[in-house]
C-alpha cells in the first residue's frame, strides 16, 4: 500500500476507537489547518455554506435543523473576503499543555453552565496554561452548539455578532504554532469547544 493511503487508513482505524470528544477534538484541529493552509479552497466551502441562508436563518446542511443568526448572511461575505486575501498559514501543531489548559476550561463549563473565557474562579486562558506548567502568552477561541467540526470552525471564522471578529482573526494569525483543543457536552448549548493558541507549545515566549 502507498504511504499516504496507509497513513490515512491507520488514522481512521485510530480514530474510530477514541472517546467521540476527543475524536472530536483531532476533527476540529484539522479542520482548523484546512482553513490556514488552504484559504482558496475553504473559501469555496463557505460559498457553498452560504446557499443555505434563508435571510437571517441557517438551515443546517448536516441536520436540517434551523438556526437564527444575528447579521443573516453579511458576516459570511465578509469572512469570505477575508479569507481570499490571507497567504497559506502554517498548519498548527497539537501541543500537550494547551490540550489540557483548553479541557481544564470545558470540563468547568459542562459541569456549571457557563459560557465565556473566564474560569469560575476568575482564571483566564494564560492562567489555566500556567497551572499546566506553561506561560500566559495565549489565545482561546470557544464554540458553542456546533454540531460537527467543520460547524465549529466555520462558526469562529464567520463570526456572527461579534464586532470585532475577533474570532476570525485569531484563527488566521500567521504567529500562532500550536492549538490545544477540548471539546464536550454543555448543559445550555449542548456541545462546546474550546481552542488555546499560542506562538509557542507551552504559552512561553519565544526566545531569543
Amino acid at each position: 500500500m502507498p504511504l499516504l493511503p496507509l497513513i490515512v487508513a491507520l488514522h481512521a482505524s485510530f480514530t474510530s476507537v477514541l472517546p467521540l470528544e476527543q475524536r472530536m477534538a483531532i476533527d476540529v484541529l484539522a479542520e482548523l489547518n484546512r482553513a490556514r493552509t488552504d484559504p482558496v479552497r475553504y473559501a469555496e466551502s463557505l460559498r457553498a455554506y452560504r446557499g443555505y441562508y434563508r435571510d437571517r436563518v441557517i438551515v443546517s446542511p448536516a441536520t436540517a435543523n434551523r438556526y437564527l443568526t444575528v447579521e443573516g448572511v453579511a458576516p459570511v461575505d465578509e469572512a469570505i473576503e477575508f479569507v481570499v486575501r490571507h497567504n497559506r498559514r502554517a498548519p498548527l501543531s497539537p501541543a500537550v499543555a494547551l490540550a489540557a489548559a483548553a479541557n481544564d476550561h470545558q470540563v468547568e463549563q459542562q459541569r456549571d453552565g457557563a459560557v465565556g473565557h473566564d474560569g469560575p474562579d476568575g482564571s483566564t486562558p494564560g492562567d489555566r496554561v500556567r497551572r499546566r506548567g506553561g506561560g500566559q502568552y495565549v489565545g482561546e477561541v470557544i464554540a458553542y452548539g456546533s454540531e460537527d467540526a467543520a460547524d465549529v470552525v466555520r462558526q469562529l471564522v464567520v463570526d456572527d455578532g461579534v464586532a470585532d471578529r475577533g474570532h476570525r482573526t485569531l484563527i488566521f494569525d500567521g504567529s500562532i504554532r500550536y492549538a490545544g483543543v477540548s471539546c464536550g457536552a454543555h448543559p445550555v448549548y449542548r456541545y462546546m469547544c474550546v481552542i488555546t493558541v499560542a506562538r509557542t507549545k507551552d504559552g512561553r515566549p519565544l526566545s531569543g
